[in-house]
């Protein structure tokens, strides 16, 4: 009787599986664990680091005197979001909020100098989890300079003036009076309830913007951000750098609008004395109020684009000048 052996040529029982023999180590291969090994512990330690600072989260308060000089109060916060609040009855003006951090405790601390008072808080590179939100309490009738460092402000009733720069912050101001010079930097602005003498920039931020009353020549440069108004009394001097332009409510015998490229929509509530709007591309709409006002209306270097207004509206005698120059954009002008 003969026998079958039953492994194979290499030793195995047949049907067996086979061990997987040890990965050699070819030179490439050196490589590539070398290059990605480092990777691979940064990636874990610094997840593991954004864990710690997560869970270890911590805050404390603080509370620094701010001068008042000449009915003045200027303060230059390097980081955190500042609300503004009139304090009536109060002859001093305090700054108190609250240090936000992770993992490591920030500092802070105020200097004062000839120009006002300076807050700076020491927030390094590795502690991402680090600002500040404080309320700033003023006297009545005292004038505003703050600079922020990128933090939000807002402000609210105050009527001796107020400039107001935040950096790349958000900026939000509401029934304020005088002398007002706003900022955002780059963020959005929202501003309702102005009256004086108006300037705002945002730098690329947008503008939402109601009841505005100014008292000089109201200017506004968004840098390409869009505006938003309804409401708005006295002359106006606008440029969007690219941003659409929605204003409904004006009352302006002098107006300016250059948006950049981006549309222009003016509904106006008073009769224009010279309207002058530049668009480079933006389609143009003006709505004039009702009456039988004439206007003297032009529309240089349109470039074939498609012009429309009624010919009752026409005068070329008329004192009310309206130049619309849109290079391309449509045009129309029309009575509400």
């Amino acid at each position: 009787m003969t026998f079958m052996s039953e492994t194979g040529s290499s030793g195995y029982p047949a049907g067996a599986s086979r061990a997987s023999a040890p990965l050699r180590m070819t030179p490439a291969r050196w490589v590539v664990l070398a290059l990605t090994l480092p990777v691979a512990i940064a990636l874990i330690g610094w997840t593991g680091f954004n864990l710690v600072t997560t869970v270890a989260r911590g805050s404390y308060p603080f509370s620094y005197a701010i001068p008042v000089q000449d009915g003045q109060v200027a303060v230059n916060i390097n980081a955190g979001n500042v609300t503004l609040r009139e304090a009536p009855g109060s002859s001093t003006a305090r700054l108190t909020g609250t240090v936000q951090y992770g993992l490591i405790r920030p500092g802070i601390g105020e200097s004062i100098t000839p120009t006002g008072a300076s807050i700076d808080m020491s927030c390094d590179g590795i502690n991402t989890d680090c600002g500040m939100s404080g309320s700033l309490d003023i006297p009545a009738q005292t004038a505003v300079t703050l600079w922020s460092n990128g933090g939000d402000i807002t402000a609210s009733g105050f009527s001796s003036g107020m400039s107001l720069s935040a950096a790349g912050g958000n900026v939000t101001a509401t029934n304020l009076q005088g002398d007002l010079r706003l900022d955002s930097g780059g963020g959005d602005l929202s501003a309702n309830g102005l009256t004086g003498t108006l300037q705002i920039a945002t730098e690329g931020g947008n503008v939402n913007a109601g009841a505005w009353a100014g008292t000089g020549t109201t200017r506004v440069d968004t840098g390409g951000g869009d505006m938003t108004v309804n409401g708005l009394t006295g002359n106006f001097q606008m440029s969007t750098e690219g941003g659409n332009v929605d204003a409904s409510g004006v009352a302006s015998a002098l107006v300016g609008m250059d948006s950049g490229g981006g549309n222009v929509t003016l509904a106006l509530t008073q009769v224009p004395q010279n309207l002058q709007i530049s668009t480079e591309g933006g389609n143009v709409t003006v709505i004039l109020p009702l009456g039988s006002t004439t206007y003297d209306i032009s529309t240089p270097d349109n470039l074939g684009a498609n012009i429309s207004y009624p010919q009752s509206l026409f005068s070329s005698t008329s004192t009310h000048k309206i130049t619309i120059d849109s290079a391309g954009g449509d045009i129309t002008v029309s009575q509400a």
